[in-house]
């Protein structure tokens, strides 16, 4: 009888230490915080409720809304502090709803009947809810997502539906067997919505024996992924430095040919000839000393010619004239006879 009691007295004295600590606040925790980063809008029930269940979870307060920590006697101990932890959790709850819904929750009794009246109120049949999520996963693909997004929209799906309907997990071969079908299910998912420029990897994969788990196979596509990014960004830096060269040897090509011009043109009206002591020509290009050209009898001609009244006319002689003016000497008789 002494074991038996002191055995009783042993639990009574654990349960009471249990209650104690979930009882209990830190000095961080205030009606203020917000545990979830976004709210509840009514259309995101399921992923709101899971982690606000993680957060509660993290703080010893998941029984406050589960209903495994019970309200205590008024007349209890305890009931002034289940109170005080009962509101502030009821306050981190209000603060994770969406302000366009949330006054029509403030006047509920306790954090489990917050809890309760916002499953019965946005929790969804788990039929139409399943047929939606499977129907996003038999028709998603990659598109013009990155792998990461990718794979992260379908990871997500993918937990939505094990939060659903979960796998059975045990130690049996039947467990086994169907925890492999599902993982091999999902890899055949993923490699399905791949573009198509990642069929060599996708072929490499399906050939491989074992096959590997989705994690994996993510893997290897990521790094084929990344692989291709540092070849495009090495072919666009290879095409801009071709493009840089042509437009310098352009430049430079534009610049010689200026050099050129300049280099060639005379300016005949700053000549002088110390011969004959006249301008518009110098020593190098004087009739007296070299003789009268060719090309300066054609040209007398063709004067003579618009003067007694012949085709030539006056503006193609000061064309003439202008063009002798801006070309070298000795291609003078050339430039006149084309």
């Amino acid at each position: 009888m002494a074991n038996g009691s002191g055995d009783l007295t042993e639990d009574r004295g654990a349960t009471k230490s249990k209650v104690s600590e979930l009882l209990e606040l830190q000095s961080s925790d205030h009606p203020g915080m917000v545990l979830v980063s976004t709210p509840l809008n009514g259309r995101n029930y399921m992923a709101w409720s899971r982690a606000m269940r993680i957060a509660l979870g993290a703080k010893m307060k998941l029984g406050f809304i589960t209903g495994k920590c019970v309200r205590p006697d008024e007349n209890s101990d305890d009931f002034e502090k289940w109170m005080r932890v009962d509101c502030m959790v009821t306050s981190w709850l209000l603060n994770s709803i969406s302000k366009d819904i949330v006054d029509a929750f403030l006047y509920t009794a306790s954090a489990h009947d917050l809890w309760t009246e916002l499953e019965q109120r946005f929790g969804e049949c788990n039929g139409p809810l399943l047929y939606q999520i499977q129907r996003e996963i038999a028709s998603i693909s990659q598109g013009a997502l990155s792998v990461t997004g990718y794979f992260t929209k379908l990871k997500q799906l993918w937990d939505e539906l094990t939060y659903l309907a979960p796998v059975p997990h045990c130690n049996c071969e039947y467990s086994r067997t169907v925890v492999d079908y599902a993982t091999s299910n999902q890899l055949m998912q993923f490699l399905m919505g791949l573009n198509d420029i990642y069929d060599h990897v996708r072929n490499q994969i399906l050939v491989t024996d074992p096959l590997p788990n989705v994690n994996k196979a993510y893997s290897m596509i990521l790094r084929v992924e990344k692989q291709r990014q540092i070849n495009l960004s090495l072919h666009e830096g290879n095409e801009g430095a071709a493009m840089f060269t042509r437009a310098g040897a352009y430049k430079k090509d534009g610049q010689n040919k200026s050099d050129f011009k300049k280099r060639n043109f005379v300016d005949k009206k700053n000549l002088r000839c110390d011969n004959c002591n006249r301008s518009g020509h110098d020593r190098s290009t004087c009739f007296k000393i070299h003789g009268i050209p060719d090309w300066y009898k054609d040209l007398t001609e063709q004067r003579k010619k618009d003067g007694t009244g012949g085709e030539f006319s006056m503006s193609k002689l000061v064309t003439i004239e202008l063009k002798l003016r801006l070309i070298p000497p000795l291609m003078q008789h050339q430039s006149l006879r084309l």
